[in-house]
């Protein structure tokens, strides 16, 4: 039986040496648009200035890389995830991250057994995990580290004479 591999994420966009000069997030809880200044290599080898503009997104993830090495920027750039399981692992860790963050600054009687505790409250979690599909998870391999953006839409917007 031949089987065809089955790939996780696409290539969209090569940027060969990993550059992305600088990341800019404006909040606005479902219109949060997140922007990445990158440079790249067009199809006729000239280097550009760009930037890849994420639209309604409803979660970020940045891991940094202070390693003395570059390992993860060879993966050749921009990426779009298609395992829907790595979606629905961001937005929990969100969710949990948003009732730890609380505890631990917040004087609450917090009940972890009520499901009808603020914190527990599944609610608007539930109604974005049925919009899932809507949603795409994107990855830049950068030398300063690894980003996840799940949004709906980006572009890309090249900067005139720039190299």
């Amino acid at each position: 039986e031949n089987k065809m591999k089955q790939f996780k994420s696409k290539l969209i966009l090569r940027t060969f040496d990993g550059t992305m000069e600088e990341l800019k997030i404006t909040p606005s809880n479902k219109n949060t648009k997140v922007e990445f200044q990158i440079r790249y290599y067009n199809e006729m080898d000239i280097r550009i200035k760009a930037s890849i503009i994420f639209e309604d997104v409803i979660a970020v993830d940045f891991r940094i890389n202070y390693f003395d090495n570059c390992v993860g920027s060879d993966l050749g750039g921009f990426y779009e995830i298609l395992e829907n399981n790595y979606k629905v692992q961001l937005i929990e860790e969100i969710f949990e991250n948003r009732r730890h963050g609380h505890l631990l600054h917040g004087d609450y009687s917090y009940d972890p057994t009520d499901d009808n505790d603020s914190l527990n409250n599944r609610e608007s979690l539930s109604d974005i995990l049925k919009q899932l599909d809507c949603y795409h998870l994107y990855q830049q391999q950068a030398y300063g580290g690894i980003l996840l953006v799940l949004a709906k839409s980006y572009c890309l917007v090249e900067h005139k004479n720039e190299g």
